[in-house]
C-alpha cells in the first residue's frame, strides 16, 4: 500500500528543513524544542503527497493502458482499411469529409474535438491505404 518509512522520512526531512526558520517558546541557543503540532502538520502533508503520488501512478497506468488500446484499434483500423475494396474506401472517405464539414457548424456547447480527431485518424488511415494500394497496382 504505502511505504510508511518513506512517509515518515519525508516528514522528518520537511520538519528539519522548516524548523530553523521558526522560533518557539523553550528555544535556547544551540537547542531547539520539538514542536509536536508542526511535525504533525508535516506528517499530514507527507501522507497527502503519498496519496497524490499513488493517484497519479494509477492515472499514468490507466493512460498507458488506454494508449495501448488506441494503438491496437488503429492497427485494426489500418488492416480493415487495407482490406476494403477501393469503391467502399472512397465512399467512406467522402462520408468522413462530410462529417468533418458538419462538425464545423456544431453549436458552441457541443465538444467536437475528440470526434474530429477520431475522424481525422480514420481519414488518414483510409488515404494511406488507398495510396498503398495504388502504388501496388502501378
Amino acid at each position: 500500500m504505502f511505504n510508511r518509512s518513506e512517509i515518515l522520512r519525508s516528514a522528518w526531512a520537511a520538519y528539519r528543513l522548516a524548523r530553523p526558520a521558526m522560533f518557539a517558546a523553550g528555544d535556547e541557543t544551540g537547542k531547539r524544542a520539538f514542536l509536536r503540532p508542526f511535525f504533525a502538520k508535516m506528517l499530514r502533508r507527507a501522507w497527502e503527497d503519498a496519496k497524490a503520488d499513488a493517484r497519479n501512478a494509477n492515472a499514468r497506468e490507466a493512460a498507458r493502458v488506454a494508449e495501448q488500446l488506441r494503438a491496437r484499434i488503429r492497427a485494426s483500423q489500418a488492416d480493415l482499411a487495407a482490406r476494403m475494396d477501393p469503391m467502399a474506401r472512397s465512399a467512406r472517405i467522402v462520408e468522413i469529409r462530410g462529417e468533418l464539414r458538419v462538425l464545423d457548424y456544431a453549436p458552441w456547447g457541443v465538444r467536437t474535438a475528440q470526434r474530429r480527431a477520431d475522424l481525422g485518424i480514420e481519414l488518414q488511415l483510409l488515404e494511406a491505404a488507398g495510396a498503398a494500394s495504388q502504388s501496388l497496382a502501378a
